[in-house]
């Protein structure tokens, strides 16, 4: 008898730290896909990235590089930079409204031959003491 309460404790000790275990892991399965890291224009350049692998890029937005390809085109380009390098990026599409020079920017996309990456989304980032337009017009 006493054996036996002795092996159900360690099958239910064993079955609690398997559970833990599994949970544990779904847990982070589930929150890897949700975390989007940024290389830096740094990592980049030091690193060789294949010209067919989707990345995010991020730091900030270099002043005076932003320009726009064409006065009836969508494309612009502009330079983001981590203060040690810097690389360009093109981007055809409508840029959210907090994107602007010298301001936090994260792009995916692509580093095709020339090492310029070309954007399909760029997000802007802000600081802690962001306030919607709407609300900041009320003032």
């Amino acid at each position: 008898m006493i054996r036996q309460n002795r092996a159900n404790k360690i099958y239910l000790i064993l079955f609690s730290f398997i559970s833990i275990a599994l949970i544990i892991y779904f847990v982070i399965k589930a929150l890897e896909k949700n975390i989007d890291l940024y290389l830096t224009p740094t990592q980049i350049i030091s690193g060789d990235y294949n010209t067919l692998t989707k990345f995010n890029l991020g730091g900030m937005v270099e002043g005076g590089s932003f320009q726009e390809v064409g006065a009836n085109s969508p494309t612009v380009t502009f330079t983001v930079t981590d203060f040690s390098n810097s690389i360009n990026v093109i981007y055809s599409g409508v840029l959210p409204n907090l994107f602007k020079e010298n301001s936090g920017v994260v792009a995916t996309g692509y580093l095709n031959e020339n090492n310029e990456f070309e954007a399909i989304e760029i997000l802007a980032k802000h600081d802690e003491n962001y306030m919607p337009i709407e609300l900041y017009n009320d003032d």
